[in-house]
């Protein structure tokens, strides 16, 4: 069986790159570590985090993330581990595009250059994330993907692509952890020019396959 990360990014609605994504960083595999290392402590008497690693966030600033999170006595914690799939308008998490070049480090924690949201010079329109997965015995792969929109009445180069996670937690007595970190980023072969009003989609696909 092999594992693969595609990165495929279409301009416009025509596929424009496709290639193997070779670029999580050391983030992704320390947030593997505390999935796998949580215990799925189900005592009420036991409260607060139950496993926990430090990441670094965007803002170059260490925070914990955590497997796990349970309140004393009444009532469970809850949240994840690893979300996604930002809202609409939300550039906080998700995919992001930026327009740095600097090569991929396995200790990156940023985009070189990220493009924010919005319709100003120099911004993209984030729109929604779509997940879709297929499964089959032969081949099955999920995909998460985005679109940009370009709203800024010129053109804008697109020239680096990444994966941003969310860590979150919240209890009876409120929210306990809301870390947001980065896990994947990939620079382009070749810049993509995104017109006025056009837009860009960017797919993440983890796939499994027979062959």
């Amino acid at each position: 069986m092999n594992l693969r990360c595609e990165l495929i990014v279409e301009k416009d609605g025509k596929e424009v790159y496709r290639g193997e994504s070779k670029s999580f960083v050391q983030n992704f595999a320390k947030a593997m570590m505390v999935i796998h290392s949580s215990p799925g402590n189900t005592s009420l008497d036991t409260g607060g985090a139950i496993t926990s690693v430090l990441v670094t966030c965007p803002d170059n600033v260490n925070r914990s993330i955590y497997g796990e999170w349970y309140t004393i006595a009444y009532g469970y914690g809850g949240g994840v581990n690893i979300a996604m799939s930002a809202s609409n308008d939300d550039d906080s998490f998700g995919i992001w595009v930026g327009t740095g070049t600097a090569s991929v480090s396995p200790t990156d924690y940023n985009l070189a250059s990220k493009i924010s949201h919005g319709t100003g010079v120099g911004q993209l329109d984030y729109e929604p994330h779509t997940v879709t997965s297929s499964y089959s015995d032969t081949y099955s792969y999920v995909e998460i993907s985005r679109v940009f929109v370009n709203k800024s009445g010129s053109d804008i180069i697109v020239r680096e692509v990444g994966l941003v996670a969310r860590n979150y937690w919240k209890d009876k007595d409120g929210i306990k952890n809301d870390v947001k970190f980065l896990i994947a980023r990939d620079v382009l072969p070749t810049p993509v020019t995104v017109r006025h009003l056009g837009s860009l989609t960017v797919r993440y696909r983890i796939s499994l396959s027979t062959t």
